[in-house]
């Protein structure tokens, strides 16, 4: 068996982590489920406090449906995004065996 080049292993790893690091260190949505997408509606907004307690960022609750099951939830939202108002509309994909299990796509406009 030949010997692996240590800095193959090197470049792979790095480029995974630059990979995650692209993507905020979040996975892959649920990329082995089906899912669909939905419109949400805010019902209730709060403010947290920011990354080491500098700044803020919103706390969300949202309800969505599906089928004749009704889902509300709540999400922390990054700084970057700007302050959501009650009854504005979110855009979440969801898999379709366990519509708990969701990710924000979008913010529509009001």
């Amino acid at each position: 068996m030949a010997k692996l080049n240590p800095w193959i292993i090197g470049i792979l790893g790095f480029g995974f982590f630059l990979y995650l690091a692209w993507n905020n260190f979040k996975t892959p949505f649920a990329p082995w489920t089906k899912t669909s997408e939905t419109k949400a509606e805010i019902i209730e907004n709060a403010l947290g406090n920011g990354p080491k307690g500098m700044g803020f960022t919103q706390i969300i609750t949202f309800t969505y449906q599906v089928g004749d099951s009704v889902y509300v939830q709540k999400e922390k939202l990054s700084q970057r995004i700007n302050k959501k108002e009650i009854g504005s509309k979110v855009l979440i994909e969801y898999a379709t065996k366990d519509p708990g299990n969701f990710e924000i796509k979008g913010f529509f406009k009001q």
